[in-house]
């Protein structure tokens, strides 16, 4: 039996805590939670001893006596970007197996920290990159391994974020980039993970431009949007389409609403406030250590959500279009159904082929029951595909998005061995 402690209780740690006090309680018993708020933290509590289940509860201020007192096995980090550092090498140098959720940090200095620290005591931390699990992006990843294309030179990769997914990144902490990394980072690094995997290679350099294009005070003028508030709560004006009612969703309610006295923190900041520092739209060059260029487009007020890319490779090219559903993290009721694939690869001097789209099913797109199970399951899980990501992988794609922001703010391009001289991580993708 397995003692497991989840630090962060935010929206996305229900996830990893009904995993284990339901289907895999067998071999796991949750014995602690922890977070900065308590108010979260009592309802974190409260929602646990419903599946009768009790674990005892550790304010941030005493997360290393949480350490100390339970000793547990597995230390699940789901708090804020800014802060995984601090518990990933405190848990590690306890002895902990660490699992933390993606990006494995917001930031450069606090990516060096993490890896130096779990260099020193030898452990492996592995990070919830769970795209790599849908059996869609599997499929991609089977065909190109196969050689079905030969060697892939170019890639083209939009990623669209609409109104609904999109706008929230701009009302929470990661409108900050000091908290997030900005969607470079915070979003992004799904997508790198993804390309980094796809074609087992890490990058060389990076070039891109960026800006705040929607999310801003001149739109909101010229949508219409007068009196606004600094928060959707306060706000006065009568035609924002972006009002976010934290108190029509119970668990947006319960998570944030009701303890916003404890902290100060507004889960409804307004999507066109001026202190906004992240970009809405990224387009970006980047070149991996075998010759593939990737172009790279993300942008957060698409009218659709989902992606397109192209791998162009010797022998023929392989596409794909996935329409996506809208969340608002936290709110299970966003989720829109609909969600579709398009997969087809062409051959020179063949038809265009449509392949068959795997069967799918839970969130990310099928991604997240499987990743519990590689995570928690003791059956020897098969990983043919190595879609297990480890901190090394998963700092690739976190300086490729250091690396797109260093490029948008000095205007030229990066290099990745100039970021990462003094870090000491693999570069051969085709081990992790």
């Amino acid at each position: 039996m397995k003692k497991c402690a989840i630090v962060g209780v935010g929206g996305r740690h229900k996830m990893f805590r009904e995993s284990l006090v339901k289907k895999y309680a067998v071999n796991h018993r949750l014995v602690a939670i922890c977070d900065s708020n308590p108010g979260r933290l009592r309802y974190a509590e409260q929602s646990l001893k419903k599946s009768n289940v009790s674990v005892t509860c550790y304010l941030e201020k005493d997360f290393h006596k949480l350490l100390r007192v339970e000793k547990p096995d597995i230390l699940i980090v789901t708090s804020p970007d800014y802060t995984h550092h601090k518990y990933i090498i405190a848990g590690a140098k306890k002895g902990c197996q660490i699992i933390s959720e993606k990006p494995i940090t917001s930031s450069l200095v606090y990516l060096k920290k993490i890896v130096t620290e779990l260099n020193k005591v030898q452990t492996i931390a592995t990070i919830t990159h769970n795209y790599r699990y849908s059996p869609y992006r599997s499929q991609v990843k089977e065909l190109l391994m196969s050689g079905t294309i030969g060697t892939v030179k170019a890639i083209t990769f939009d990623w669209h974020l609409d109104r609904v997914h999109g706008a929230d990144y701009f009302r929470r902490w990661h409108r900050y980039k000091r908290n997030s990394g900005g969607l470079a980072v915070h979003k992004a690094t799904h997508h790198f993970d993804l390309i980094n995997w796809w074609i087992a290679d890490t990058p060389v350099s990076a070039y891109a431009t960026g800006d705040n294009h929607y999310y801003n005070p001149i739109n909101a003028k010229r949508l219409g949007i007068d009196n606004r508030g600094q928060r959707c709560k306060t706000c006065l004006s009568e035609n924002c389409s972006f009002r976010l009612k934290l108190e029509a969703v119970d668990n947006l309610q319960k998570l944030y609403s009701d303890n916003e006295h404890y902290d100060g923190y507004h889960r409804d900041q307004c999507v066109f406030d001026g202190s906004i520092e992240i970009e809405d739209m990224i387009r970006a060059e980047v070149r991996y250590s075998r010759g593939a260029v990737l172009n790279y487009g993300l942008v957060a007020f698409s009218p659709w959500e989902g992606y397109e890319i192209t791998f162009i490779g010797t022998e023929g090219t392989l596409s794909q279009k996935y329409l996506e559903r809208s969340v608002i993290n936290g709110d299970d009721s966003s989720l829109r159904e609909g969600s579709n694939v398009q997969t087809s690869l062409l051959i020179p001097g063949k038809a265009t082929e449509r392949i068959k789209n795997p069967s799918s099913a839970g969130g990310h797109g099928g991604a997240d029951p499987l990743m519990l199970n590689h995570i928690f399951a003791d059956d020897g899980f098969p990983d043919p595909l190595q879609r297990k990501s480890n901190h090394f992988s998963a700092a690739w794609s976190a300086i490729t998005g250091f690396a797109i922001n260093r490029s948008m703010e000095k205007g030229k391009v990066v290099l990745i061995k100039d970021l990462i001289k003094d870090l000491a991580i693999p570069n051969d993708l085709r081990l992790n």
